[in-house]
């Protein structure tokens, strides 16, 4: 229906929208009661009213918001939409455009109280798209302020807001205003504990049950009411497995800082970290507990643990998960349970539906196996731990290729922002160029082996759990791989297991090994 043969207005629709609940001089209060007034003014009926508190203009379009929806979608006539001002409705031009299109098609137009615009007639449409034009600009313009002012603040090791994770604390910044991250004296050693078992291979399942057991509760979580953002504590000592991933994600961790530049609104991107000008991570060493290498390998063990049964069952640490793999994939295998009562069987298997000879072992007889073996073998011997220093790990080719990836997933999410395309492939310009001088370098990082102290058996006589014993098996062996049966049946063969030292020795014969064609030795070994 053209404006020329719209029916006048008798019944109108009001909208009413607010980013910020704290902004006051423009309340959801007040331009109700301001549109109120505008529509008894002229004698109009209100037939309906929606709101949108707490919703961003910028970041999502009219049609995206439940109040405006529910005025789109009504069953009630009305021959207008009241707004307070057009940028209530809409902070882009396009989006005002279609929100405009969409009630034309309804037969209605949007009048505005405090702009003079009455989008009834051809010439207050007119005049209401150059309102929408100035108000894009004017957010544009704000957006490019808070950026520059938050990329500021993040560059000065500054807290811009958010909650900081778990293990974590906001502080008052001793060289300045504002607030800066530290430690949590409280918690910040529950999550380097975490942090080392999650590394050595420990689910994040085991983790969570551990943290109950050392009686840590969860922190408050944050409800939203009324606009208000508040705390709400718990009593409960239930973790959650999400949330120990969660804090075990945080960047925080190996002493990064959340930052994605030139994020447009309601663009969904992989969420990056404050860099510098070659493109490599800022790193706050007062507040890292890891180095990022670490914390890399951390989240691909955690990753490389999501299939199925690897999610341990009970409060049990299964003694070999992370070092046994079927001979088959070299996956990890799983702890699996079947019969039930008296009949009850438990066994490691490969869940890797892919694999074409899927190992499995009694679990028992392994571990029985795997134990005896070592104290057999190695139990006179100290046992060791090894640690390797990086030079410098800011200029090591592991950060240079990690930045690397992390850039070009940056880059292909880029769509229609030419400036921010410039500066990743500067970015990553930059990185190659890094990268050539890595591997130039040659940089070795320095290998230093420490004693405990105390010899694999007395080690495994002081343990009493499987967890215990677990780690002292990490410190002994890289992998222990099971070939598959060759017969129907899990029953124990010990020539089906090859238990492989840290020195890449097999424990047994102490034969030196191709890891790479251990594999395919087993499998030649066990298909008849």
């Amino acid at each position: 229906m053209s404006p020329a043969t719209r029916k006048p207005i008798r019944r109108v629709a009001v909208y009413a929208r607010l980013s910020v609940t704290t902004e006051e001089s423009v309340s959801i209060a007040r331009q109700f009661e301001a549109a109120r007034a505008y529509a008894r003014a002229r004698g109009w009926t209100i037939a309906l009213e929606a709101t949108d508190d707490g919703v961003s203009a910028t970041k999502n379009k009219p049609e995206d918001r439940p109040g405006w929806r529910s005025i789109i979608d009504s069953p009630e006539r009305y021959e207008a939409v009241i707004v307070w001002k057009i940028d209530r409705l809409a902070r882009r031009v396009l989006d005002f455009l279609h929100a405009d299109e969409t009630l034309q098609d309804r037969g209605a137009g949007i009048v505005a109280v405090e702009d003079p615009v009455d989008m009834t007639t051809a010439q207050g449409r007119a005049f209401a798209t150059m309102l929408a034009v100035f108000g894009e600009m004017e957010a544009a313009a704000i957006s490019a302020r808070v950026a520059a002012a938050r990329r500021a603040l993040v560059a000065d090791g500054r807290r811009v807001g958010g909650r900081p994770p778990f293990g974590f604390m906001n502080i008052p910044n001793p060289e300045g205003p504002g607030m800066v991250l530290a430690h949590d004296p409280e918690t910040i050693d529950y999550v380097r504990e975490a942090a080392r078992r999650a590394l050595t291979g420990a689910s994040v399942y085991s983790i969570a049950r551990w943290l109950e057991s050392e009686g840590v509760k969860p922190r408050a979580r944050r409800r939203r009411r009324d606009g208000i953002v508040e705390d709400v504590p718990t009593q409960s000592r239930f973790w959650h497995d999400a949330s120990v991933e969660t804090f075990l994600r945080a960047p925080a961790l190996a002493g990064m800082t959340p930052y994605t530049p030139g994020r447009k609104p309601g663009e969904e991107v992989t969420v990056d970290v404050l860099r510098d000008a070659d493109g490599l991570p800022v790193i706050d060493e007062t507040v890292a507990i890891m180095e990022p290498r670490e914390w890399r390998e951390m989240l691909a063990k955690i990753d490389a643990a999501k299939r199925p049964g690897s999610r341990p069952r009970g409060d049990e640490v299964a003694l070999l998960y992370g070092l046994a793999r079927c001979g088959g994939c070299d996956g990890l295998l799983h702890r699996a349970t079947t019969g039930s009562g008296n009949r009850k069987y438990t066994s490691y298997r490969c869940q890797n539906r892919e694999c074409e000879a899927r190992a499995s072992a009694a679990r028992p007889a392994l571990e029985r196996y795997v134990l005896e073996t070592i104290t057999a073998k190695w139990g006179h011997l100290p046992v060791i731990e090894t640690m390797a220093t990086i030079p410098d790990q800011r200029e090591s080719l592991a950060e240079v290729e990690a930045a690397i990836t992390d850039t070009l997933a940056r880059l292909a999410e880029v769509d229609d922002d030419p400036d921010l395309e410039d500066a990743l492939t500067d970015r990553l310009r930059s990185l190659k160029a890094a990268r050539r001088e890595a591997r130039a370098a040659e940089t070795t990082p320095t290998v230093e082996t420490v004693e405990t102290g105390e010899t694999f058996t007395e080690a495994f006589a002081r343990v009493a759990d499987d967890a215990g014993r677990r780690e002292v098996l990490q410190a002994a062996l890289t992998s222990v791989t099971v070939a598959p049966a060759g017969r129907r049946g899990n029953r124990l063969d010990p020539s089906r297991v090859r238990l492989i030292g840290r020195d890449g020795r097999d424990v047994v014969t102490g034969e030196v090994l191709d890891v790479e064609a251990l594999q395919a030795d087993l499998l030649a070994g066990q298909t008849d």
